[in-house]
């Protein structure tokens, strides 16, 4: 075989193969692909035909052709328009009536919808089933929702309704309702309008969150009525509500050095009881013992392991309750003030003695200032005191110290300083000691003379004690 026959055969090869695989590419695409039919009955269905290729397709329904046994039990009788011609892209819709026997399959069954394209017999598949007629011509066939709803949610849910009568554009009322254990919850009414033989779909809300109060969980029933010239139906449909918790808490608090307050708001946005347990102020150990007031909103207060309570059992969906507290520090102030004159007091009414430091007389005469110093100690207890000594520090730049009175003191010097001291043995309740001495020191210059403070050392009841005395400030003049 020459080079020319060889290529000849392989372009007959792939004419005949694309011949093949175009003849076996569907032109159109066909929807639906299932319906449920009524037994012993006609049922009338829209197909949508489109044309997913670039060319144009006549097509032809020859009922003759597009019939189909249903194992004996059921048959297409009809479909309008018969014939028609599709552009690219094009969609017709096609009404389908379908006839069967008084039979019942629930289970689908599928077939081969046969119809001629440019000449060329093709078909689509279809599913179909067969259910048990109705009394009526227009019934409620199914409800499509959800099973589990949150009451902040709307119920939304889709009924599909059978429309056997043979006429279209048909008014259909609908009144649909929400209840629980026979209670009505929520009830609505709506007209659709019938546009479709066979099976038409509407959607539906139930807007539960609009409602005044929140849904408690549980069991709730959707029933659905219909009525068109004595054609009735109601389906019913379950679905449940589902639990939610949900409460909203806000805390105010004020507190200065003199006290204050704190409160806390819960509301209940959920739709289940919130536990008394779990609306609680929490107040601290130090607050809880200036406590003034505690109040609820609901009920009383009540505290319970460090926290203000409610007495109420449980907040209930929708409702709020504020519990609030105020302290005062004032009674700190008051015990410290109390304790300082207790103390104050205790003090005075315990002293021992009463120890003076005073000067009789100074005088300031060209740069030199004479002093007379008295040292007044007084026995104000009720016992003797023994082992008393008396000591002061003489003023600096003393160039003198002289007797003054009838006991001379003792001078010594401790380092830079000179200090002057008495002794006496004892001293009896409400005796007093009063020792003098007189100084000549050198002024440096006019202004304040500062006398050290004196001490005096004593036993009292077999204890040691040691008390100053005042100080003093001289005004030089001159």
């Amino acid at each position: 075989m020459n080079n020319a026959a060889k290529r000849l055969v392989i372009f007959t090869i792939i004419l005949l193969s694309a011949v093949f695989l175009v003849g076996n590419v569907h032109a159109l695409k066909v929807s639906p692909n299932s319906i449920t039919v009524q037994s012993n009955a006609v049922s009338y269905f829209n197909f949508t035909f489109y044309n997913n290729q670039n060319t144009t397709q006549n097509i032809s329904l020859n009922l003759g052709r597009t019939s189909i046994i249903y194992s004996g039990y059921f048959d297409s009788i009809g479909a309008f328009p018969q014939s028609f011609e599709l552009l690219p892209g094009q969609t017709k819709t096609v009404l389908f009536s379908f006839e069967s026997k008084d039979v019942f399959f629930s289970y689908p069954i599928t077939m081969q919808m046969l119809y001629s394209d440019n000449g060329i017999s093709d078909y689509f598949n279809l599913s179909a089933a067969i259910i048990p007629i109705t009394k009526t011509s227009i019934y409620l066939y199914s409800i499509n929702s959800s099973k589990f709803f949150y009451p902040y949610n709307d119920i939304y849910f889709q009924v599909n309704v059978m429309n056997s009568l043979g006429q279209t554009g048909l008014i259909l009322p609908f009144v649909y309702n929400l209840s629980s254990n026979g209670k009505l919850v929520y009830s609505s009414s709506k007209n659709e309008v019938m546009g479709n033989l066979g099976l038409n779909s509407f959607n539906f809300s139930i807007p539960i969150n609009t409602l005044s109060y929140l849904l408690p969980p549980g069991k709730y029933n959707i029933s659905v009525y219909t009525n068109y010239n004595k054609n009735s139906s109601t389906l019913y449909f379950p679905v449940s509500i589902l639990t939610y918790y949900k409460p909203l808490v806000s805390k105010t608090s004020s507190f200065n050095i003199f006290g204050g307050s704190a409160s806390i708001t819960v509301k209940n946005e959920g739709n289940v009881p919130i536990n008394r347990s779990a609306i609680a102020l929490s107040i601290s150990g130090f607050n809880s013992l200036f406590l003034t007031s505690k109040s609820s909103s609901n009920g009383s207060a009540v505290i319970a392991n460090g926290s203000i309570i409610p007495s109420i059992k449980s907040l209930m969906p929708g409702q709020s309750i504020t519990l609030q507290y105020s302290v005062s520090y004032y009674p700190i102030y008051l015990i410290i003030l109390i304790i300082a004159l207790a103390f104050i007091i205790f003090l005075y009414f315990n002293r021992k003695v009463v120890f003076k430091k005073e000067v009789i007389e100074h005088k300031a005469v060209e740069g030199f200032i004479d002093i007379k110093i008295a040292l007044r100690l007084k026995n104000i207890s009720r016992k003797k005191i023994y082992g008393i000594e008396l000591e002061d520090e003489i003023p600096p730049n003393s160039l003198k110290v002289a007797k003054a009175g009838q006991k001379e003191g003792k001078i010594t010097k401790h380092g830079n300083k000179m200090l002057i001291s008495w002794k006496e043995e004892e001293l009896n309740p409400n005796d007093e000691i009063i020792v003098m001495y007189e100084v000549k020191s050198k002024i440096g210059i006019v202004g304040n003379f500062e006398l050290e403070k004196a001490s005096v050392k004593f036993d009292f009841n077999g204890r040691n004690y040691k008390k100053s005395s005042n100080s003093l400030i001289l005004h030089i003049k001159t």
